[in-house]
């Protein structure tokens, strides 16, 4: 017997397709050094996901809505970064915002007000360091090297507790693992832009380096977009508000 599709699981295996496709292109694209021709395939990438981010949205709740929220705000930031290829302190500005509702969705987790102030706390005296730090170095582009850095911090971070969930309930790997990915391809981002720093990188290396910034890029947010709906065990061992 052939079991029918309803529209929703139809929709989303084209959107899963599409994915692949774009991915395909991109790293074509990429391979064959059309950095211009391929800045619009690129961009389709994160739309992709909310959208199959948004059709669980009934599903997945508040949690969904704050990943929504999240890929909404990397969108803006990839508007400016992929197809704009300049305001890039705008595009680090919501990139941050994508990060702090990823936070947000840990804090919704945990349920945890003291893991909450310990996480701020965290993220403020390390984010004050490192953007004095970058400030310094980046001398041409204190602004932009401030903005990475608080952007790498709460990224960083968000990882880290990302896979401490995974201590209550392992389908938290998902989220752990497309933030870990997303690590990957900002270090080889802050790569690309070496250069502003002083450092010298081969031609060769630019080339791996922009293959590797969306091999680590799509399957990062396609693990973000797939990490909205929870199974049911997962649900159950969410813990009770601490006071």
């Amino acid at each position: 017997m052939i079991r029918k599709i309803n529209a929703k699981s139809a929709a989303f295996i084209v959107l899963a397709v599409l994915a692949l496709g774009v991915l395909t292109a991109s790293l074509a694209l990429n391979a064959l050094r059309e950095y211009d021709a391929v800045r619009p395939v690129e961009f389709c990438i994160v739309p992709i996901c909310l959208a199959l981010a948004a059709l669980r949205l009934k599903e997945s709740g508040t949690d969904g809505a704050l990943l929504c929220c999240a890929l909404a705000f990397t969108i803006a930031a990839d508007f400016f970064m992929v197809l704009l290829n300049s305001g890039y302190e705008l595009s680090l500005a919501f990139f941050s915002c994508a990060q702090l509702f990823y936070w947000a969705r840990i804090q919704l987790i945990r349920r945890s007000g003291r893991h909450t102030a310990v996480s701020a706390c965290v993220r403020i005296v390390l984010s004050g360091i490192l953007c004095t730090v970058a400030a310094i170095i980046v001398k041409n582009g204190a602004l932009l090297g401030g903005l990475a850095a608080f952007y790498f911090v709460n990224l960083t971070i968000n990882a880290a507790e990302a896979f401490m969930l995974c201590r209550k309930d392992k389908s938290y790997i998902i989220f752990a693992l497309g933030l870990l990915l997303f690590i990957g391809c900002d270090v080889c981002v802050g790569l690309n832009a070496a250069y502003m720093a002083g450092i010298k990188i081969s031609g060769g290396g630019y080339y791996a380096i922009n293959l590797l910034i969306w091999i680590f890029y799509m399957p990062s947010q396609m693990l973000l977009c797939l990490s909205g709906v929870k199974p049911e065990s997962a649900k159950k061992c969410a813990p009770q508000t601490e006071l």
